[in-house]
């Protein structure tokens, strides 16, 4: 509130002194339902043109690390580019490369960039180029992490005397020298063994063509052919003689990104949880796919260029964060996918914040500098994991987004940015996977202020100020598939009363949890059918009842069944006054001057914006009226027998308050002798004549009639004694 809409408050309610009336607002149950409409959301179809001068109809498809080592174990023949766009050439030879493919017939050429953050010149100093660890700007052992990335791929899949070993989860891999190893026995690309030189170095870019069951002579072969990129005097011919090698461009095989979801999904949930009757069974099947899979996860890079696509105010994009490697993710799959295709949002992008998708040193732990959700620093290491990549990400384009951590009070993320490490840190919110958003730059030089448009979160409020709290639907596959034991490790009997104390109790809590995943369910339902355009919101108005003295707030809450954040200003008519206030956090808070007691019907009103539809609602402010401070009394002339006597009262009021008004009525006793006398207030103080009296001590009692603040009161005074 500014200072001038206060003084014109105070002018228009001054004097006003109404009947205290309880708070009733009017209008408030009112909500919308979700409209039956295809979401007009974007797709991002110009990343491999703007990133590597690629044409339209290329072959090529990014694939993540997660996405790239399980093609690597798939049967069938592939072909692969390996490189950065930042290494010298290889966007002209990825140009090559999409050309020579289509010569031969090939449909599929999968890139992978093992540059894992895209930076590379200017921003070298942000790079994640895992080839080349030393030369990542992270504290040593770190380093090692994000190298032995690169390792579990050439120790696994494509080269020589590289041991990798996965853990029995498959989430992390042990990584020696083992010159036993074999991936590449003919012409191999990649060798590491005692005494031999890799053909390809740590710095050059390749294409090769693959096949997991090739051999020679009985030994493993799987790179049929390879080209290195960064040297090769003929890259096009060479190309194009490697997909001779495999049989020709036509035997290229290609595998879908449900192929990989499906995969990837299932076989991690029975990993970690076998028993499909407690934890349920296979998470997606084919039937997710007859209308088409619609989750696309993209890489780091692929992310930025999303993020920054503003050829239109009004593009926007659905944005998943989590990854197979989560488990509460996966619990939603399916779901998030049904609601897509019903809302025909073709394309939900899924951004994974552990890089290589939880597969080389354990998932979302803060051990985990791979994981960039998270601190930059662990213990003494400052630099120990990227997270301005998630922080840059947030503090620039996700500015208003809401979590369920407050930064300010709880968790968050800290991160040095721009991976500058003689900056002072930063924190943002931390969200939680899964995290659903629906995102729009807008047009302008720099990302709008309020791109999260939408959000899938629980908004509740709190018992104490009504103000919105959240929580992100972090739940189980059990729960939103409502596996037949709900996750428990006993049967559920159809006579429940068999069960022991405990399991009753840990029944009531998995159907709670039940509970809460089928709300998540409803709320994706209800974010997917509000894409996009403005949704009628529900309002809660508060006026809590003050007495004068105290300044009091009108606060509205404002909740949506589609996750919008408002971001406009609202209105507040009060007594002839308009004061304004904003809306953040879904919210909005009104502080008023102090006002003499009485009712005070207000309207809270907001106009509307691309967010929410406009409302008005209507209330009564209730001001009551205070407690004077204290009644004192004195004798001014002391009465006698023979001649009357003057008396003072005087009422105190709390400090910076008016002084009080109206009556006071003082009232003589002495045994069964009564003597009243009554005069008026002025300045908080009055003066009454006291009668002739008899001898004697005569109690005295100031009776205060109250006025238009205060209420009445009555209190025993000083006593007169006459002689």
């Amino acid at each position: 509130m500014n200072a001038s809409s206060t003084r014109r408050l105070v002018a228009a309610v001054a004097g006003l002194a109404l009947a205290a009336g309880p708070l009733a607002v009017g209008g408030l149950g009112s909500t919308g339902a979700a409209a039956d409409r295809t979401a007009t959301t974007a797709v991002d179809t110009t990343y491999l043109a703007d990133t590597l001068g690629l044409p339209a109809q290329t072959v090529v498809e990014t694939v993540t690390y997660d996405r790239f080592q399980w093609l690597l174990q798939q049967p069938g023949q592939y072909a692969f580019l390996i490189g950065s766009p930042g290494d010298t050439g290889f966007k002209a030879n990825a140009v090559a490369a999409d050309t020579a493919a289509k010569a031969a017939g090939a449909t599929k050429i999968y890139w992978f960039d093992p540059n894992l953050s895209g930076y590379a010149g200017a921003d070298s100093a942000r790079n994640l180029d895992t080839r080349n660890p030393a030369g990542i700007n992270l504290a040593a052992g770190s380093q090692a992490i994000f190298g032995n990335t690169w390792k579990n791929l050439l120790g696994q899949y494509l080269g020589n005397g590289i041991k990798a070993v996965p853990s029995a989860s498959q989430t992390s891999v042990t990584v020696t020298a083992d010159d036993a190893v074999v991936n590449d026995t003919t012409d191999p690309a990649w060798d590491f063994r005692t005494g031999q030189t890799a053909a390809i170095g740590a710095s050059d870019d390749a294409f090769f063509v693959y096949d997991k069951d090739h051999t020679s002579s009985g030994t493993p072969d799987k790179v049929v052919d390879w080209v290195n990129l960064s040297t090769s005097a003929d890259v096009p011919g060479e190309i194009g003689a490697a997909f001779t090698a495999i049989g020709g461009g036509a035997a290229i095989d290609s595998r879908s990104q449900f192929a990989w979801w499906k995969d990837a999904a299932n076989h991690k949930h029975d990993l970690a949880f076998a028993d499909d009757a407690r934890y349920g069974g296979d998470i997606i099947d084919d039937a997710d796919n007859a209308d088409g899979w619609r989750i696309k996860q993209i890489t780091y890079p692929e992310l930025l260029h999303l993020l920054e696509v503003k050829d239109t105010a009004d593009k926007n994009f659905v944005i998943l964060f989590g990854g197979t490697w989560c488990h509460n993710t996966r619990a939603v799959l399916k779901y998030v996918n049904r609601e897509a295709q019903k809302n025909d949002v073709t394309t939900v992008y899924n951004v994974d914040l552990v890089l290589d998708g939880g597969t080389t040193n354990g998932t979302n732990g803060g051990s985990n500098p791979i994981h960039i959700r998270d601190n930059a620093y662990s213990g003494a290491t400052t630099n120990f994991r990227p997270s301005y990549l998630y922080g840059d990400v947030v503090r620039k384009y996700l500015k208003n987004l809401i979590t369920e951590y407050d930064p300010n009070t709880g968790t968050r993320v800290s991160y040095y940015p721009n991976g500058d490490l003689s900056a002072f840190p930063d924190v943002v919110r931390k969200l939680q996977v899964p995290f659903l958003v629906n995102y729009q730059r807008g047009d302008g030089a720099n990302p709008s202020s309020t791109s999260v448009k939408r959000q899938w979160i629980q908004q509740n409020a709190d018992a104490s100020t009504g103000l919105p709290t959240f929580r992100e639907y972090m739940t189980e596959w059990w729960f939103t598939s409502k596996a037949p034991q709900l996750g428990l490790s006993f049967a559920i009997p159809a006579d429940e009363s068999t069960l022991t104390d405990p399991q009753k109790q840990q029944l009531a809590q998995a159907r709670a949890n039940v509970t809460f995943a089928q709300e998540g369910l409803a709320k994706l339902r209800t974010f997917f059918g509000g894409l996009p355009g403005a949704v009628v919101s529900t309002q809660t108005v508060t006026a809590p009842p003050v007495s004068y003295g105290v300044a009091p707030k009108v606060n509205v809450a404002i909740e949506n069944e589609y996750g919008r954040i408002p971001a406009g200003t609202a209105k507040l008519v009060v007594a002839g006054a308009t004061l304004t206030a904003p809306v953040a956090l879904n919210k909005a808070s009104f502080a008023l001057p102090k006002l003499v007691p009485g009712s005070y019907p207000f309207t809270v009103s907001y106009t509307g914006d691309d967010q929410i539809v406009g409302f008005s609602r209507t209330g009564t402010l209730t001001v009551t009226k205070a407690r004077v401070s204290k009644v004192t009394g004195a004798v001014v002339k002391a009465p006698t027998r023979t001649r009357a006597g003057a008396y003072k009262v005087t009422i105190t009021t709390p400090a910076g308050l008016l002084k009080a008004g109206g009556k006071v009525t003082v009232t003589l006793a002495k045994g069964s002798a009564r003597k009243t006398v009554t005069g008026t207030l002025a300045g908080g103080v009055v003066t009454v004549k006291v009668p002739r009296l008899t001898k004697g001590t005569w109690t005295v009692v100031a009776g205060y009639s109250g006025d238009a603040r205060y209420v009445a009161a009555k209190v025993a005074v000083k006593a007169i004694v006459v002689r």
